[in-house]
């Protein structure tokens, strides 16, 4: 079983990479779970392998997924091997640290918690942009051969040392990420351009479903989880985080636009 969490396309491509390598096909999207459902049960056979894979947001644990794993159950955990597979545009913080100590809480174990850099896709802090493109195709092509050395990592219950971190972690993950999560969840500033042409994309990809179309535009509720879905998704780059995304660029796996006006 591998539950996953995904905004721009790239911890959707490392579950279905780990999927298909596992064979395994029971997938289960923890911001649809969490929205959809009251009910976050779920039994593993006695050989199941439990999967976790999502992107770090603020050097942290995104809150749907701190959430999805808080209110799920196993009815049947007999010490079955879970693994964490995190995506980061640079460093993954102490976001295992948080994870052992959710699980914990659980009473499950958690030998593997390893992280694959992806290309960047946080562009409403100040100094934060998209990766230029030539950088943005590095990072997706060493991202195959990591993944390849994680996935038989866990296939042989054999733990490595391959989790991207660097500086000043406790900054990061103890102050700058809990101040990230009261503050900057908010949906309020984003806004449409006059390029909207209300296609309704924005809605439909939204992971929380948060967004809603009304008289043509998008609107946006307060169950924002600050992945960017709708930003970086608008086939019209209409969709702006106030001023702080101006001329920024738009990514999702597989696609780009470069920064524009």
């Amino acid at each position: 079983m591998i539950c996953y969490f995904s905004g721009t396309g790239n911890s959707m491509w490392v579950a279905q990479t780990v999927s298909e390598r596992f064979r395994d096909n029971r997938l289960t999207d923890m911001a649809d779970a969490v929205v959809s459902s009251n009910n976050l049960n779920f039994s593993l056979t006695e050989d199941e392998r439990l999967g976790f894979v999502f992107p770090v947001h603020s050097w942290g644990i995104p809150w749907i997924v701190r959430k999805f794993i808080n209110r799920m159950t196993i009815d049947n955990y007999s010490n079955q091997l879970i693994y964490c597979i995190l995506t980061c545009g640079d460093d993954s913080g102490l976001t295992n640290k948080m994870l052992l100590k959710l699980f914990r809480r659980k009473g499950w174990q958690c030998r593997h918690i390893y992280s694959v850099q992806m290309p960047n896709t946080y562009v409403v802090f100040p100094g934060f942009d998209a990766d230029p493109a030539e950088l943005e195709q590095k990072k997706t092509a060493e991202a195959v051969p990591t993944l390849e050395k994680i996935m038989a990592a866990i296939v042989s219950d054999s733990p490595i040392d391959c989790y991207l971190q660097k500086g000043q972690q406790f900054l990061k993950s103890r102050i700058i990420y809990p101040l990230f999560c009261r503050f900057a969840m908010s949906s309020k500033p984003f806004r449409t351009t006059d390029k909207c042409i209300g296609c309704g994309v924005c809605v439909k990809n939204c992971p929380t479903h948060n967004i809603r179309l009304e008289n043509g535009r998008p609107v946006w509720a307060n169950n924002c989880t600050q992945c960017l879905s709708c930003l970086h998704r608008c086939p019209q780059t209409a969709i702006e985080y106030g001023k702080e995304s101006i001329g920024k660029g738009r990514y999702y796996y597989g696609k780009r636009k470069d920064s524009q006006q």
